[in-house]
């Protein structure tokens, strides 16, 4: 979990695996040269009965995301590791036995994204502008088509944080490719090492069940034009690499995987499906009655 000047929600997501995660996590921190309170509330933490069980920090000095996930998978211990955000934070105690089982059941199963995973589509259009990356045409975003995948994993070809990997894996093809450093598009970059490598990637909505919640970008606001032009660069070194392999799989048929959750993640799955459900006919039942399709603000 790589951290900067973000002690307060820091705080948070680590409080959300002491209170959800169980006896069978690990959580690295990367203190990535904090000059708030962090490595005070870490070395607090770390001193606590379940922060010296669970709990390890280490410091970088202005290393960023790609090389602070890096060396959290070079710490860890597990089988499974985890690409996790200070800003994410863990809400339910299903959650990690449902990931422990999953992985064990299905051993073609190498990567898996705890949100949104992408499809590449090929596209033969230049990429001469960062919008030209998210462009509908040539990346498609996806839990897989419903109502199915309230209940399955979706096969994906590339995915966004958060996401679990397991360490043959990366044995295997290596970490993330410090040529995306600082960020953006190295997890794409791994995700076609591994399926290239004769592993799955595949997606389930997680957050939409509420056993995770994502506070959003807590430290980074707008994408400046610097930004921008790093990121560019990065997808187009993406697909200099794997357009080719975009082009040659796109039409192969998606694997799905059943869950493998609790009973408790099964009712968390059922009321998360009923709430959207009662959103989406209160929705449909609004746009009815406005007279025209227009609000009783826009008049009739």
């Amino acid at each position: 979990m790589p951290t900067f000047n973000n002690e307060a929600v820091l705080r948070r997501a680590v409080d959300g695996w002491r209170r959800f995660g169980g006896d069978e996590i690990e959580v690295n921190v990367i203190e990535d040269a904090c000059r708030d309170g962090t490595t005070a509330f870490l070395e607090a933490e770390r001193a606590t009965d379940w922060g010296r069980t669970h709990l390890r920090w280490f410091h970088e000095d202005d290393a960023h995301e790609l090389r602070c996930t890096n060396r959290g998978f070079r710490e860890a211990h597990g089988e499974l590791l985890a690409a996790w955000q200070d800003d994410m934070l863990l809400q339910t105690s299903w959650f990690v036995p449902e990931i422990l089982a999953t992985f064990d059941a299905y051993p073609d199963l190498g990567l898996l994204c705890l949100s949104r995973g992408l499809r590449c589509i090929p596209c033969g259009d230049p990429i001469e502008r960062w919008e030209d990356l998210w462009d509908w045409k040539r990346l498609q975003s996806t839990i897989g088509d419903g109502p199915a995948n309230w209940i399955n994993l979706q096969e994906v070809d590339v995915v966004i944080r958060p996401w679990i990997v397991r360490r043959a894996c990366l044995d295997t093809v290596g970490m993330l490719d410090e040529a995306f450093r600082p960020t953006e598009w190295d997890e794409a970059d791994l995700a076609f090492r591994i399926r290239q490598a004769g592993w799955s990637v595949a997606t389930h909505g997680y957050e939409r069940l509420g056993a995770y919640h994502h506070l959003g970008s807590t430290t980074i606001g707008a994408p400046s034009d610097a930004y921008k032009t790093r990121v560019l660069r990065n997808g187009r070194l993406f697909h200099e690499r794997w357009d080719r392999t975009i082009q040659r799989d796109h039409g192969r048929v998606l694997k799905t995987w059943r869950r493998r959750t609790t009973p408790a993640g099964w009712v968390a799955t059922a009321t998360a499906a009923a709430r959207l459900a009662v959103a989406r006919v209160a929705t449909r039942f609004e746009k009815a009655r406005r007279p025209y399709g227009r609000s009783e603000s826009e008049g009739a």
